[in-house]
């Protein structure tokens, strides 16, 4: 049954009365409630870790909430009304089998909206004083005070209990669903709330104000988005997927590798966990996870109808031309729906800001703008939820994303300047298929999902004034990886309380190429193009991972958990390295005869001396002579070598989290766990050059090793309602964190013996790398005005050396992205007008620390900046809204974080958009 789970129960009293029985319910709703969320787990990561321990708040369940719930089959909109009432919702088993309910739509208390949602259903139910709704126990009646009345002890039957765990928004920063401080682990959700209110050039914009997050911008022509997860970043150190689905498409260049290619239009939710995990999602990983979920059936169908529809469209100053998109469902069934989408967005070169002094030098920047900044896009959605029984469902989901754009920058051929662009054609599709099978029993709740992602790279070179090169057609990179979950969640009740167990297994399988035509040198004869081939290498890796973690809550103030995963990885094939160019130079002698006709002679004044004898003039007879050729000959040479790559390897995994709840708001945690990242095949295969260049660059290591993290955690979530007034609410998430890292692969120097040379290569440090920090957010909403905002500290110390022909040397990566030492966001915002106009600003300040480092770094070293923005939005009715932002207001001139110096922000920018609901 998806989002729900069952446990065997016995509710009952003794001679003492009511008391004992109430407070026996409410243990086991919310020892059922944190448990509950195993079974809410999504197939991925992000949700599996952070769905441990839903418990219950404690919920004013006087306050007026907005409900928004269709006519539908009751299992489902009790799962909705869970979700936006806050309460958890407990149930028999066959009390929603084969009923509807009824649509709610408007203000009314949890107690009037479960009232309209069961109104003629014939179902009974009841709301407990700490916030639980329990349905269908005609067992008990009420009493004057609101408590269940003393009577006999009752064998109930099973009972299921919703949570909230697949929520889109809540009361956190920027409407984060109040699960992320529900969840003792280092969690972050960009809500859909936050992703609909701030129109975004591109999606990596959305991270900007998470607390331990950044996007890399230091590729900033190439709309793909890299994610840096606590300083950790490219070579899939963090894992990026879409609905589960892994996104491991890199490509080399002098920034950063990792790209995935996402919009933002059809997103419900970004979720983010920043360490190591025992379940799915956690297998190959280093630093987290990134997981983009796209949109559902029922976040489109309005109330009361069988199909919904939504469409957005926006466009403002800066060359933010236009982003607009269109998606619909249709409920074919009760039990079949249909949902589509597609979406457009067209950007062109925007201007930086003014206000501050930049040295962009003249590679990037003109009048007309930054140098090919805008790009056109356009993606799809199509998705399919067929739920077979209610406790049996199937999702299949396509996501396609397609992008054109442009790379280079402005050239001095010495006689001029003109512009060098790549031309980039971006297409990426996601397929998914995922099953959720939960019957009747404690020791099945099943979930599968089959997946495919793959990502193609089309690029047409620009000519270059310093090469041999002239222009390519295309170069084409390309991804495709594939791969499978199994998982099952068993649940036991013990003395010592409610015991959980999910186990399973995860696998899957990049396969890269990169094709170019082959362009001979003139001179050495050798491939041109192979540093485009050798650099982003053709190659297949292998990752396969099983996991079991084990979850203990006692009652409501404990949970102790202890997980362990195996993971194993395989990466064989052939490459090639080359050798030194040898030039030999050689003289060569040549003889040859040569005839010198005979010469006449004459008197100074040209007259002919005449010989007496013959009377005729005197001459010369004509002779053979001897002479000599030299000639120079230089002969090029290269040796080249094949070299077989097999690396294999493995690693047990331990995870131990440890939560307690001293009070209902206040809920601590520590947490150990490690991670392991096999390297990539770019890490493994990579060699040969610079384009244009000898091929010698470059080597394979045949020696490399996986790196390895161990990362403590302490933590604390705070939920509490009515702070200061009837209704406030105040979200809060504290982490400290402290990691360490072996073998952390980067770029050193390795002798070859294949061809008596040294190359460049990637290599393992030795030592330890360290990294700590703090991260931090908080909201509080009190209706009428808001005000939250996120905070991180991160230093790290690197290990710099490695270890070759047994002596230290010093490493030289190409570069290494330092997020800023410390930033912080705050965000703070009114509601007028009975809350359909709402008025914000945010500031984001980012003090840099230690910059990016390594013999590519000084582009990327930025400087602290201060940004401002204002934004605000107008609802006409429930189906109509406008929204508007300026970003940037102050218009600043800067680099932002993981950037490159000489593609600065853009300037002050103006949007506005406009949403329909039908």
């Amino acid at each position: 049954m998806d989002g729900a789970m069952s446990i065997w129960g016995v509710w009952g009293t003794s001679e003492t009365g009511h008391d004992k029985r109430l407070a026996a319910i409410r243990g086991r709703l919310l020892a059922g409630g944190a448990m509950c969320a195993l079974c809410l787990a999504p197939v991925v990561s992000a949700s599996d870790a952070h769905s441990q321990t839903v418990q219950v708040q404690g919920a004013d369940i006087s306050a007026s909430r907005q409900f928004d719930i269709p006519a539908q089959p009751l299992i489902t909109a009790l799962s909705q009304f869970g979700r936006q009432s806050g309460l958890q919702v407990a149930f028999p088993a066959e009390t929603t089998q084969g009923t509807r309910s009824n649509a709610v739509v408007g203000s009314f208390t949890p107690e009037q909206a479960l009232t309209q949602l069961l109104q003629g259903t014939g179902v009974s139910w009841r709301i407990t004083p700490q916030g639980s709704a329990v349905l269908g126990v005609n067992q008990f009646t009420d009493t004057e005070g609101g408590d269940f009345a003393a009577g006999d002890t009752t064998l109930l039957d099973k009972i299921t209990i919703m949570s909230r765990v697949n929520a889109a928004h809540g009361s956190g920063f920027q409407g984060t669903p109040d699960w992320v401080y529900e969840t003792p682990e280092s969690i972050s959700v960009i809500s859909r709330e936050a992703i609909v209110n701030s129109p975004s050039r591109n999606t990596r914009d959305l991270f900007d104000p998470m607390a331990g997050v950044w996007a890399n911008r230091s590729e900033g022509q190439n709309p793909g988005i890299s994610v840096n997860i606590r300083g950790l970043q490219d070579q899939n150190r963090v894992v990026t997927m879409i609905d589960g689905a892994r996104q491991n498409f890199q490509r080399n260049a002098h920034g950063s590798t990792q790209r995935t290619y996402v919009d933002s239009a059809f997103l419900r939710t970004v979720e983010v966990e920043k360490s190591g995990t025992s379940s799915v999602g956690g297998a190959g990983t280093l630093g987290g996870s990134v997981n983009f979920r796209t949109l559902l059936a029922d976040d489109l169908i309005m109330p009361g109808r069988r199909w919904g529809a939504e469409l957005n469209a926006a466009t403002g100053t800066n060359e933010f031309d236009f982003d607009g998109s269109i998606a619909a469902a249709f409920r074919v069934s009760d039990r079949f729906s249909v949902l589509g989408g597609i979406s457009h967005k067209d950007l062109g070169a925007y201007d930086i800001g003014e206000n501050g002094t930049l040295d962009v030098g003249d590679g990037t920047y003109r009048n007309e703008g930054l140098l090919f900044s805008g790009s056109e896009s356009w993606s799809g959605l199509l998705k399919a939820e067929v739920d077979f029984t209610d406790n049996a469902k199937l999702t299949l989901g396509w996501f396609h994303n397609q992008v054109d754009a442009s790379q280079g920058i402005y050239q001095d051929s010495g006689t001029q300047i003109f512009k060098r662009e790549d031309q980039q054609y971006i297409v990426n599709d996601t397929l998914t298929a995922t099953f959720a099978w939960d019957p009747v029993s404690d020791l099945v709740d099943l979930k599968g999902q089959l997946w495919y992602s793959g990502t193609t790279n089309e690029e047409k070179r620009g000519a270059r004034s310093f090469d041999n090169l002239g222009e390519f057609t295309t170069i084409d990179y390309e991804m495709g990886t594939f791969g499978g979950s199994l998982q099952n969640t068993s649940r036991f009740t013990l003395g010592l309380g409610d015991l959980s167990l999910n186990y399973g297994v995860e696998a899957f399988r990049d396969d890269g190429e990169t094709t170019a035509p082959a362009t001979a040198d003139p001179e050495t004869g050798s491939d041109l193009s192979y540093g485009y081939r050798g650099l982003n290498p053709s190659g297949r890796r292998d990752v396969i991972s099983g996991f079991t973690n084990a979850t203990l809550e006692r009652d409501d103030w404990l949970t102790v958990s202890g997980g362990l995963r195996y993971d194993y990885f395989g990466l064989a094939g052939t490459t090639k390295i080359f050798g030194p160019v040898e030039r030999h130079t050689e003289v060569i002698e040549t003889a040859y005869e040569e005839f010198i006709p005979g010469q006449c002679y004459t008197y100074p004044d040209g007259t002919p001396i005449i010989n007496p004898v013959t009377g005729e003039q005197v001459c010369e007879e004509g002779r053979w002579v001897t002479r000599t050729k030299y000639k120079t000959v230089t002969s090029v040479e290269q040796d080249s070598a094949d070299v077989d790559i097999d690396l294999s390897g493995g690693a047990l995994l331990p995870t131990a989290m440890v939560a307690v709840k001293p009070f209902d708001w206040l809920q601590p945690f520590i947490k150990y766990s490690q991670t392991y990242r096999p390297p990539t095949i770019m890490e493994a295969f990579a060699s040969g050059g610079h384009p244009n260049g000898t091929n010698n660059e470059f080597a394979p290591n045949p020696w490399l090793e996986p790196e390895q993290g161990r990362t403590w955690e302490i933590g604390a979530n705070v939920s509490y309602d009515g702070i200061l007034r009837a209704g406030d609410r105040f979200r809060m998430k504290a982490v400290g964190f402290y990691r360490e890292i072996e073998d952390y692969i980067t770029i050193g120097q390795i002798y070859r013996s294949e061809t008596d040379f040294e190359y460049n290569a990637y290599v393992n440090l030795d030592g330890i790398t360290r990294m700590k920090g703090i991260e931090l957010e908080a909201n509080y909403d009190a209706g009428r005005f808001y005000l939250g905002g996120t905070f991180s500290y991160i230093d790290t110390d690197w290990a710099e050396t490695y270890i070759y022909n047994d002596v230290p040397h010093n490493a030289e990566p190409g570069v290494i992205f330092v997020p800023p030492e410390t930033q912080f966001t705050i965000d703070a915002g009114v509601r007028l007008l009975d809350e359909r106009l709402t008025l914000g600003g945010r500031v984001t300040h980012a003090d840099m620390g230690r910059p990016a480092y390594g013999i590519l770094a000084a582009g990327y070293a930025t400087e602290a900046y201060t940004v401002y923005d204002i934004y605000g939005s107008y609802a006409f009715n429930e189906k109509a809204k406008l929204r508007f932002a300026v970003n940037n207001v102050t218009d600043v001139a800067y680099v932002p974080a993981l950037g490159d110096t000489s593609l600065p922000a853009p300037g002050r920018t103006a949007t506005a958009s406009l949403s329909f609901r039908f």
